[in-house]
């Protein structure tokens, strides 16, 4: 028997060896338990467990923790991180409005490949388990969705949200929750609340161009200061302006940033918390993607380290549970008040039937077992497309590592302009998103923010096979 051994785990080995050889079987792909294994290929358990960790020896699978074991993704060249553009002079400065319309209107396209959005796929969401919630509370209350919830909104729903606000190391007290209509409702109603028209607001360089397009709307100006996609908000840069601008509020995303997917740390996230609060500036925290990291433990809330009450920390279900919900929040012990009448005047309240809903989703638990299955399809996404764009991108092309999120920021050749990059792609049906609308002046024109939050397909494989040759075609052009 003990002469058969080795050849009855070298066969197991091999089964998949030659699955990862011929596509069956993909990087970051779950291989076969070590039980289904056994039944497969009619062997003992101990046998698959020698054959498992004869492919892990070689460098074939990994084990990950309470998983089980997974190809493990090819050791290709590791591209350096993009650079963060240097501070400007800390003057005010209007928004740059150029190619955002013709940016949204490449989103509502059903015929490309999304690669431009900020979001992961719809099938990924508890679809089910929210509709199940639904025909239950539909039948438990058959008039409740009829109703009107007027701000602050359901009281069940802020108390969880409050709940998990301590998961991020700022608890907090349900009367300071105000539910809004996602994410940008929050900030752009805490806006409204906190600033005045022609006052300016300090953001990250590059931010999300929603809020650019928000702050314009609201007859507000900019102020920019870098973040770096290795270390984050750049700290001095944010004491300098504090030092020489009069500052209306900060508009800040310190847990993967949008576009670059920065993680700013702790001690960070503590010394701008200091220096702003210490001026009176209050700070509106877009923390939307702070549930999808990719680590073991959730990155901090800005609020966590705010003693003043200025921290408005906002969020919503629509990178997680449901993007068609619209259902976010706004959290602040200084200002709930004030931005619930805010969001009476402007839209009455948010719709009833999804905030009963994801109270009883949040309250029925599972969100955590959930989310730890979404945060390992997504790292798995990202490390997909980063392998894809360091193959067929050419020479000079530098993208981002995030550690949570679902957007690569991407910095191509000096000399390949990411607009005229967008229109081409967009000829070809590939959406992406250029890097001139991430800042309020325009800048980081040889950039690109591509989505890794959909499933890794053939399709998605192709599409940046494209993208880099036609990066590589513009590159030689010059």
């Amino acid at each position: 028997m003990s002469s058969q051994a080795p050849l009855l785990y070298e066969r197991v080995a091999r089964l998949v060896e030659s699955q990862i050889s011929n596509g069956a079987l993909r990087a970051n792909e779950r291989i076969p338990s070590v039980r289904a294994m056994s039944r497969t290929a009619k062997v003992s358990v101990s046998t698959v467990v020698q054959a498992y960790v004869h492919l892990e020896n070689i460098g074939l699978i990994e084990a990950r923790p309470q998983s089980g074991f997974y190809v493990r993704a090819p050791q290709l060249k590791r591209l350096p991180e993009p650079r963060p553009k240097p501070a400007r002079a800390p003057r005010p400065a209007s928004i740059a409005n150029e190619m955002l319309d013709m940016c949204r209107e490449a989103l509502e396209r059903s015929d490309f490949v999304p690669l431009n959005g900020a979001f992961t796929s719809p099938a990924m969401y508890p679809t089910q388990r929210l509709n199940n919630l639904m025909r239950e509370v539909l039948r438990d209350h058959p008039l409740n969705a009829g109703q009107c919830i007027l701000p602050p909104g359901h009281e069940e729903l802020r108390r969880q949200i409050a709940k998990r606000m301590a998961l991020a190391g700022a608890p907090a007290d349900p009367a300071h929750v105000v539910i809004t209509g996602g994410t940008m409702d929050a900030i752009t109603l805490s806006l409204r609340v906190v600033c005045r028209p022609g006052d300016t607001v300090l953001v990250e360089s590059p931010t999300y161009f929603g809020l650019l397009q928000a702050i314009e709307h609201l007859n507000l100006k900019v102020v920019e200061v870098p973040n770096c996609p290795v270390s984050g908000i750049d700290v001095e840069a944010v004491r300098a302006v504090a030092r020489s601008t009069r500052l209306g509020a900060a508009v800040l995303m310190p847990n993967f940033n949008n576009p670059c997917g920065s993680l700013t740390p702790d001690d960070a996230k503590r010394e701008i918390v200091e220096i702003l609060t210490g001026c009176e500036v209050p700070i509106i925290e877009d923390d939307i993607y702070g549930d999808i990291h990719y680590g073991a433990t959730r990155p901090s809330s800005m609020r966590a380290f705010d003693d003043s009450g200025l921290v408005i920390s906002c969020g919503s279900v629509s990178k997680t549970i449901a993007f068609g919900y619209r259902i976010g929040w706004a959290v602040s012990p200084q200002f709930h008040a004030e931005i619930a009448r805010a969001k009476f005047y402007s839209s009455v309240a948010c719709p009833t039937l999804q905030q009963l809903v994801l109270a009883r989703y949040y309250e029925s638990g599972g969100y955590d077992r959930y989310l730890r299955r979404v945060r390992a399809t997504l790292a798995g996404h990202s490390q997909h497309a980063i392998a894809a764009i360091a193959k067929f991108f050419p020479e000079g092309t530098r993208v981002a590592q995030p550690p949570g999120g679902v957007v690569l920021w991407v910095e191509l050749p000096r000399n390949v302009d990411g607009a005229e990059l967008f229109r081409t792609a967009a000829a070809s049906r590939i959406g992406v998103a250029p890097g001139v609308v991430f800042s309020a002046k325009a800048d980081y024109r040889n950039y690109i923010r591509l989505s890794c939050g959909l499933p890794w397909t053939p399709t998605l494989e192709r599409a940046i096979e494209k993208l880099g040759r036609l990066v590589a075609g513009m590159a030689r052009a010059v």
